[in-house]
């Protein structure tokens, strides 16, 4: 092994982070200044580090293993019905909860046009979820996952996402009430994770149903309503996160044998 390729393996997880997130700053930071579509490309960060990264550490081998997860589809059907459909239900769980708590659907809500709403689910689908899903499931995850509990490795990602997400707080005026919906719902993504083979896939469409199913509740509220709607969106998703990790444990579904402190990355059971 050449010092170089050792040095990308010890340091993978921080040069991962440090180019996720230099793309993240500078291009939101760029868009504040200077607005053009163009930025937007910065979201690919996640995926271009985790590609570079990996080439430069683990070789042909293990740009081969990143790229595969992407179209890794060979997973129970229930997976794909759980990750398009928990979202919905996460999302349908906090309308009704607002509605109880006194809030009224809007009569007239404003959504998008047939013609915008194909090019925002496109956008979503191959540009959002594809930029980012890659590099936060697909390399940063297995790496936490070594040695410590799934749990744990998701709040970790959850937080280092969270991060992530920073400069739409600072240059974009997005409130940050969504911090804890990304910490929880880092949670859901390990647990697919683990039951899927590792399949960033899986991982995109789950990330897809989030933003997607977005476009068609947020317009039902307006003003305070909406704002609580926000609130008792973060609620489910924290609970349910919760109840997850009741139900299954802090291992999340993980094997026993992928638990082993010293387990290294190549031998993983859940994502070979």
């Amino acid at each position: 092994m050449s010092s170089s390729t050792s040095f990308f393996k010890r340091y993978a997880q921080v040069i991962f982070w440090a180019i996720a997130w230099a793309t993240s700053f500078i291009g939101w930071y760029m868009s504040s200044l200077y607005p053009s579509p163009l930025w937007g490309f910065m979201i690919w960060g996640p995926f271009i580090g985790g590609a570079l990264v990996t080439m430069l550490a683990d070789g042909r081998q293990g740009t081969k293993t990143y790229f595969s997860r992407i179209v890794r589809w060979r997973v129970g059907i229930q997976w794909y019905a759980i990750a398009l459909l928990l979202p919905v239900a996460l999302r349908l769980a906090a309308l009704g909860l607002n509605i109880i708590s006194g809030a009224t659907v809007t009569a007239t809500p404003q959504f998008m046009s047939g013609e915008d709403l194909i090019f925002e689910l496109i956008f979503i689908v191959f540009f959002i979820s594809l930029g980012e899903e890659p590099g936060f499931r697909g390399f940063a995850l297995p790496r936490l996952l070594i040695g410590r509990s799934a749990l744990a490795a998701s709040l970790i990602l959850g937080v280092l996402h969270a991060i992530w997400h920073l400069p739409l707080f600072l240059f974009n005026g997005d409130s940050p009430i969504s911090v804890p919906i990304i910490i929880s719902g880092a949670v859901f993504f390990t647990w697919l994770f683990n039951h899927t083979n590792g399949s960033v896939l899986i991982a995109m469409l789950l990330h897809a149903s989030v933003d997607i199913s977005l476009l068609f509740f947020n317009p039902l509220f307006t003003g305070a309503d909406a704002v609580r709607q926000t609130v008792w969106l973060v609620v489910v998703f924290v609970a349910a996160a919760t109840l997850l990790v009741i139900v299954t444990g802090r291992e999340l579904g993980r094997k026993p044998e992928a638990r082993a402190d010293n387990l290294s990355l190549d031998a993983m059971p859940a994502i070979e």
